[in-house]
């Protein structure tokens, strides 16, 4: 069937304004206003690491795509609409009993967060229809630098915001702000094109077929082990600036910025690179920064000494920019157009796996520190042992990749 005149590069500019909107709600709802709204609401290291890793708890949903009828923009317009809409409910939790808060507050940002699942299933899919494999790079590369660049924006308003309101008013006008720009990104999705796809629910054997691909069960390998061990330290970051290092959430906005702001430039550029040399090699050059730079950086930061958690969000922008657009793509290129949706059901499957493991984990560790006291917060200790687990994932992905050349190289032409 002949897409209609100006498509799909209409739908892909349309995706942008989407995502636009839609990065807002996702970076308050789950980012430094979620964190700084849980921590005024008192939650304990343990409930931090839980809200940290909801975002990947709520990809078991995921599979559920497989077995949806009907058109995927439809789904995902519904999906978003309702799962982002319901967290609206976080806004009355001071009204609820003391006790009831934190359990509240989890509860209805997991609810939400697993309705929204399946929609990265079927959104990633549409547009893999909708950008030709030779222009994905770049494509994803420019509107993750641009989303990334809006979103810490956002996330500086947000703390000029909190700061000036002081708490709770800031954080309930930003959360609610977020609601609003979530639910308003579905009427643009609405918009876009959907080419023409008929699928049908799996069977066990073609459900479970994918990991009979060896290359792709070593990836979600990666993404299971690299995606736990950023878990295990990752809902601490934001509670080390403010709790630790004692920033204020203008400061906390303004790193977020600068990260951002380095993004832009970066994320094209991997982009393209990854275009040329290919998307393993990206993510294993970007997955290095990640484990081997970034949390150094962090913990070497305290009261009164910034200079390296500043130079940690130029790393941040380096490491993610490339992390972010290879992963989806190195899932993307596992599958032929027919089998896409299994294969990255399966991909979120193992993001939810690794995120779940490596949150407990980190629950763990932040609570040890308060019979231990053997650093100066309870945050240390996690993202030290999760700079630990990144190298260990990032060696385990080079060994993949030499292997498979030289398993290439033996088979010949």
């Amino acid at each position: 069937m002949t897409p209609p005149r100006g498509e799909p590069r209409r739908s892909q500019i349309l995706a942008i304004w989407e995502g636009v909107l839609a990065i807002v709600f996702i970076n308050w709802s789950t980012g430094m206003v979620m964190t700084g709204y849980a921590l005024w609401l008192g939650a304990p290291p343990v409930a931090l690491a839980i809200l940290g890793a909801l975002p990947l708890v709520g990809q078991l949903a995921a599979p559920l795509a497989l077995f949806f009828r009907g058109s995927r923009k439809d789904l995902s317009v519904n999906l978003s609409a309702f799962g982002r809409g319901l967290f609206v409910l976080v806004l009355f939790v001071p009204l609820m009993p003391e006790p009831w808060r934190i359990p509240g507050v989890l509860l209805i940002a997991a609810l939400s967060q697993l309705i929204v699942a399946p929609v990265n299933v079927l959104w990633t899919s549409w547009m893999a229809d909708l950008v030709p494999e030779e222009q994905r790079g770049r494509y994803f590369g420019l509107r993750n630098g641009l989303l990334g660049l809006v979103g810490t924006l956002g996330n500086l308003a947000a703390g000029g915001l909190i700061d000036v309101l002081g708490k709770p008013w800031g954080f309930l006008l930003a959360l609610g702000i977020a609601v609003v720009a979530g639910v308003s990104a579905t009427v643009i999705l609405r918009q876009q094109y959907e080419p023409p796809r008929q699928s049908t629910p799996p069977r066990l054997l073609e459900f479970v077929e994918p990991l009979s691909d060896r290359r792709f069960r070593g990836f979600l390998g990666f993404v299971a082990l690299f995606l736990g061990a950023v878990s295990v330290g990752g809902p601490f970051v934001f509670p080390l600036f403010l709790d630790y290092v004692k920033m204020t959430f203008t400061q906390v906005g303004l790193w977020t910025v600068i990260a951002a702001s380095c993004g832009l430039v970066l994320s094209p550029l991997w982009g393209r690179l990854a275009d040329r040399i290919g998307h393993w090699q990206v993510l294993l050059f970007s997955s290095s920064v990640a484990a081997l730079v970034l949390p150094p950086l962090w913990l070497a930061g305290g009261p009164g000494r910034l200079e390296t958690i500043w130079m940690a969000a130029v790393f941040d922008a380096v490491a993610w920019g490339g992390i972010g657009t290879a992963l989806t793509n190195v899932a993307l290129q596992s599958a032929s157009p027919e089998k896409r949706n299994l294969y990255l059901a399966w991909y979120w499957m193992a993001f939810a796996v690794g995120g779940i493991l490596g949150s407990l984990l980190g629950g763990a560790l932040g609570s040890l520190h308060q019979q231990l006291k053997l650093f100066p917060s309870p945050y240390h200790l996690p993202i030290l042992a999760s700079m630990l687990l990144r190298v260990v994932a990032v060696y385990y992905l080079w060994w993949r990749i030499r292997r498979d050349k030289k398993r290439a190289a033996l088979a010949g032409p």
